[in-house]
């Protein structure tokens, strides 16, 4: 029996639907809402990632400053605090509060991990099936098919749900806020600048409306 014949144009085609189906996957947005009695944004705005890992603070904040200022706002990253108590809610509120005594600014945007889920997938064997060409002479060829199996297996990714909120510094409430997921970031700093693309787009388009 004559050994599969597999074109480099069909083994690209079989090796980029395997790569694409584990790859990574951008942000998306899950869900927005914002307070009915607030039509325009804070413009001038404290920017702090919520984490005790140093690093991954110091990436997303800088990322949605970047963002932010080139679409118009005044931002800062709130910067290194290694001290903040990252567990205590109302202690990390009041935090900030101390910080907004000594900074100008209207509003506080705020990023968290809510949760991370271990994904694992079955993805079943595929049948692709390959046209062969085969030249029986000067004027004549033979075409006919042949089979390839893809075993099945198993894929497991990762998925991390980040919530963003907007708040007013002067009463304090949440006047904005989106739910978004990212599966599988090839890397913390691709994660950060493609997460504040989405975020920084979706917050103008939710005060433009």
């Amino acid at each position: 029996m004559r050994p599969p014949i597999y074109p480099p144009s069909l083994l690209a085609i079989i090796f980029i639907a395997l790569f694409l189906a584990g790859c990574a996957s951008g942000p998306e947005v899950k869900s927005i809402s914002k307070a009915p009695n607030v039509s325009d944004a804070p413009r001038n705005l404290l920017v702090l990632a919520i984490s005790p890992k140093e690093n991954s603070r110091s990436l997303m904040e800088a990322a949605l400053v970047s963002r932010l200022r080139a679409a118009g706002y005044e931002a800062e990253a709130y910067g290194p605090a290694p001290s903040l108590p990252w567990k205590d809610a109302d202690a990390l509120r009041e935090k900030v509060k101390e910080r907004l005594q000594t900074q100008t600014a209207d509003g506080v945007l705020t990023v968290s991990l809510v949760r991370k889920n271990r994904q694992v997938e079955h993805v079943p064997n595929q049948v692709v099936f390959n046209p062969v060409v085969t030249n029986i002479g000067a004027l004549g060829s033979v075409t006919y098919m042949e089979t390839m199996t893809i075993p099945d297996r198993y894929e497991e990714s990762t998925e991390y749900i980040l919530r963003t909120t907007l708040f007013d510094t002067d009463s304090g409430k949440a006047i904005w806020q989106m739910f978004s997921s990212t599966i599988d970031p090839t890397s913390l700093e691709r994660a950060t600048e493609e997460f504040s693309r989405v975020a920084v787009r979706e917050l103008q388009k939710s005060f433009k409306e």
